[in-house]
Parts: C-alpha cells; structure tokens; sequence
C-alpha cells in the first residue's frame, strides 16, 4: 500500500548519505531508499537504530522488503551492524533494535568510539501510533509491578490493522491473549508487521481485517 507524503512520518530536512551510493549503477532504487531512509535518522558520526517499521514506513515497503534491501547494503559495504557488547547501555538493558553505522569512507571506515557511538540523535519526529521498540523498554512495569508488555502488544495489533486498512479495533479485547504472547517473548514490531501482512492478505481475499490478536497470531504462527 502506497501512502501519500501526507501519510508518511515527520523527517528532518536532510539526509546525508554516502556520495559513492549515487554513482553506484548497480544499486536498486529501493536500496538507495532504505539507505537514504537510515541517513535520516543518523548522529554526527553516522550511527543510527530505526526499526525495520519506521523505515518501512518512510519508503511505502514492508518490513520484510526493509531487511532484504537492509541485507544488500550490508553486503555491500555500505552500512556495518554494530554489536552490543561493545556498546553497553545498562546491565540488564537488551538492544531491541539492530544499531548500524552508515561506512562513508566504506568497509575501512574505522568502528566508532562509545562517544561517538552516544553523540546525540537527530530529532525525527514519528506518528504517535508507532511506538518504537526504544521506547518500549521503558515502559517495561505498569502499575502495581505488572509488566506491561501485554498492553503494548494488544495496542501493536491496533497500530497494524489500521496501518493497513484504516479500521480501528479495540486493544482490550486482545489483552487477554496478548499477556500469553508476551510471557513467550514475542515483541511489538514482530506483532506489528504479521497484523499488517494478514490485514493486506485478507484484502486481497475480499474478507474482513483480522478481528483479534489470536487470529493474527495463529495465522502467523507467532
């Protein structure tokens, strides 16, 4: 589904990118995309972590399309994919995004320093409904010592039947089985993008946007 420039999240004014990516005749345009997409979210020294559905959501593809095209700019040598030891936020903190440095000077661009890896980020400004996987983790504890997981889940599945279709559900219908998909570790993105699939599949079947979030799971096998 295309979406008007209207639809498509705030951005900065720029995105710089690797001058040779221009001159690169093999490139397919929606590689150029994703990586221009990337830049957009990029620090000082070229280090960035949008999730696959931000960038999905800035060139108009799935997230499936993001990670064949993001696998190609790897191979390629135009973006590295950092690894967390070598970054540490906290303790028990988890990286629920891939973090990637953007290889101006390409592969032999050197790894950055931790404070260059901690420059500050850009401000991109995002929908309210996407709820980006960084923000998630500190929402981690509801009320009472509850984990709330299972909200953010049940309102994941809201975001991508209406990313897709424009009808709206409800999230507390889907709490109850949101709570067994969070205790076996499934997150919001991976419930994101399998409503998003099934909602488009089912459109294309002339039937109904899935109902509840135990229909997209058992469909996507989640």
């Amino acid at each position: 589904m295309t979406q008007s420039p209207s639809d498509k999240p705030d951005i900065r004014k720029y995105s710089v990118i690797p001058a040779r990516a221009i001159q690169d005749d093999k490139m397919h345009w929606t590689t150029l995309r994703t990586l221009g997409a990337l830049c957009l979210h990029t620090n000082a020294y070229g280090i960035c972590w949008p999730s696959r559905l931000t960038l999905s959501r800035h060139i108009s593809r799935s997230t499936k399309t993001v990670s064949v095209h993001l696998k190609r700019l790897l191979e390629t040598g135009y973006i590295r994919k950092l690894q967390p030891r070598a970054y540490p936020f906290k303790a028990k903190s988890k990286w629920k995004t891939n973090r990637y440095q953007v290889l101006f000077e390409g592969p032999q661009t050197p790894l950055p320093s931790k404070e260059q890896f901690f420059a500050p980020r850009p401000k991109v400004a995002e929908e309210p409904a996407v709820i980006e996987e960084q923000e998630v983790q500190h929402k981690r504890r509801g009320s009472g010592g509850e984990s709330s997981d299972f909200r953010i889940l049940a309102q994941a599945f809201v975001q991508g039947v209406e990313m897709a279709s424009g009808q709206r559900r409800m999230p507390g219908q889907s709490e109850d089985y949101a709570r067994s998909l969070a205790d076996r570790g499934v997150d919001a993105e991976a419930v994101r993008a399998a409503t998003v699939e099934m909602t488009r599949h089912n459109l294309k079947a002339g039937r109904t946007p899935p109902l509840t979030l135990e229909q997209v799971a058992i469909w996507a096998a989640l």
